[in-house]
């Protein structure tokens, strides 16, 4: 008899540490894990926030081959854009023509930035020239003056090949992190707009979206919050971060298919 009520009374053996059970641990590591890559999605969004549209040192040689091959003269590679987006292109140094924005958030001339991916010597995907990071989406930001020109069909078609090529590659989890600001305000924009999104595509997004508000909201969670406490918001936090990346693929996905299906550039 002492011998069971030394082994109640005495630390839990057989877990990863000592005096606490397997499941808190795995919860911290879960949290710690969460904690990591937001606060890296943040860091990184304020740097790029910070550079505003300006050249990336390592990228300023192919950006001068990528001027030259545009026909621009030298005298405008001295000129540096500054801290915002202000319509203007990284590139060209001018006005925005057939704008598309890269999935790591900066506007770039259609042209521009196709011409700077053709010569540049780039093995696969182009890398962005603000920020480095490997663009494997361009997003259109057409107008409707342009969405009406007789350029829109080659350059719409040259965009979608790219995003059918690189769009589907396969990325670290914190691409997926770093993208989602830029795709999800694209794919809640063209949600609400007349003719963005087909319909199937918009249903898929709302039933996501509800699963996501009433998972949040319901009492029958993983880990419940009166029992956890705090652990069991940083579940929910969890399970609809899940589903904007979710989201935000098959928001790309449909980008990448867009040609496929007969769609231009974005109606905004």
């Amino acid at each position: 008899m002492e011998d069971v009520l030394e082994g109640m009374g005495g630390p839990e053996t057989g877990t990863l540490v000592e005096g606490i059970g397997d499941e808190l641990v795995y919860i911290s590591l879960m949290v710690g894990m969460m904690m990591v890559s937001i606060g890296s999605v943040l860091y990184r969004w304020n740097q790029q926030q910070a550079m505003g549209t300006t050249i990336h040192p390592d990228h300023r040689t192919r950006i001068l081959e990528a001027r030259q091959q545009l026909g621009l003269d030298d005298t405008q590679s001295d000129r540096q854009p500054r801290f915002t987006n202000n319509g203007q292109c990284p590139i060209c140094m001018e006005n925005t023509n057939f704008a598309v924005e890269t999935n790591c958030g900066h506007v770039f001339c259609a042209n521009c930035i196709l011409m700077y991916w053709r010569h540049g010597r780039w093995l696969g995907a182009v890398g962005c020239p603000v920020c480095r990071q490997t663009v494997t989406l361009l997003l259109p930001l057409f107008t409707e003056e342009e969405n009406g020109s007789d350029d829109l069909v080659q350059i719409a078609g040259e965009i979608n090949a790219y995003n059918r090529r690189y769009s589907g590659e396969p990325r670290p989890l914190l691409d997926y992190l770093y993208d989602l600001p830029t795709l999800l305000r694209h794919a809640f924009v063209e949600l609400f707009t007349v003719g963005g999104l087909v319909m199937m595509f918009r249903v898929r997004v709302f039933l996501i979206l509800l699963g996501a508000i009433l998972y949040f909201i319901s009492p029958l969670d993983i880990i419940p919050e009166g029992a956890f406490g705090i652990l069991g918001l940083v579940d929910d936090v969890f399970v609809i971060l899940v589903l904007l990346i979710y989201v935000s693929i098959m928001y790309r996905t449909f980008v990448a298919n867009r040609g496929e299906l007969g769609l231009g550039g974005d109606p905004e």
